[in-house]
């Protein structure tokens, strides 16, 4: 988490059931309120069938992982969705590196999994790359034959399941061009989110990319998330470095 926005224990409270996961949130329909759409099962396979309706293609996977629950499970998927202790466990997962400017490129490890509630609520990451060799297309590249360049797409996301229901996902990825031996170009970095609690909302600053210095040579991009739920506020960053192999690390503190 930022630095200069500590999240305190009153504003964890706020984050029960978000991954820190597209920038604004899910259309609600005016017939139901976004409070009501998660109280009871039957009210929240409602919310999500009318998000599929509003053409909301995600939504569909969301729905059908919800309906192969149990009647049992889904009522204590709804309970887990309206936990606020679940903002301490979130909170943890987000904040336990005190200033991450200290962070070592280099030798960080990503955290890929947490659970609580005996495994039931999962946070998880997820990473890729894509590749494609393409052709010289700058004088300077040109001007080396026997160099071979690669674009490359590569991401980091954390999702937040309950059950195995997928609810939230914040999702940050760097576009780059390499050699065989270093980042040459960073074309841009993005951001996206998927958000499928319905009294939730957050959005994203502007992402901001760059090339690290040496020896690190990694292309970065950043994006600063920021959450309300039911009033309390919150905030996050998200960061992806990679090279020519591919992802390197990636955080959301």
């Amino acid at each position: 988490m930022r630095k200069t926005a500590k999240m305190t224990r009153k504003r964890l409270l706020g984050m029960a059931a978000v991954t820190v996961a597209a920038v604004t949130m899910t259309a609600i329909p005016a017939t139901a309120s976004a409070t009501d759409a998660g109280t009871t099962p039957e009210a929240y396979e409602a919310y999500l069938v009318e998000q599929v309706e509003l053409g909301d293609t995600e939504a569909q996977e969301t729905l059908d992982q919800y309906q192969g629950l149990s009647e049992g499970e889904q009522e204590q998927f709804v309970t887990l969705l309206n936990d606020p202790q679940r903002g301490q466990e979130i909170g943890d997962f987000i904040s336990d590196v005190a200033d991450i400017d200290t962070i070592d490129e280099e030798t960080y490890q990503t955290e890929l999994r947490r659970e609580s509630e005996d495994g039931n609520v999962v946070l998880e990451a997820t990473l890729g790359v894509e590749e494609t060799e393409t052709p010289p297309s700058t004088d300077e590249e040109l001007s080396d034959p026997s160099a071979r360049y690669y674009d490359r797409r590569s991401w980091y996301s954390v999702s937040d399941t309950i059950f195995g229901v997928k609810v939230t996902t914040v999702k940050i990825g760097v576009n780059y061009r390499t050699t065989k031996t270093r980042v040459v170009k960073v074309y841009n970095g993005w951001a996206s989110h998927r958000n499928y609690v319905p009294f939730a909302d957050f959005s994203n600053s502007p992402v901001k990319e760059w090339i690290s210095a040496d020896p690190a040579n990694n292309a970065t991009a950043e994006t600063i998330w920021q959450g309300e739920w039911a009033g309390i506020d919150w905030d996050a960053r998200q960061r992806i470095w990679a090279d020519q192999s591919g992802f390197k690390g990636g955080y959301l503190k």
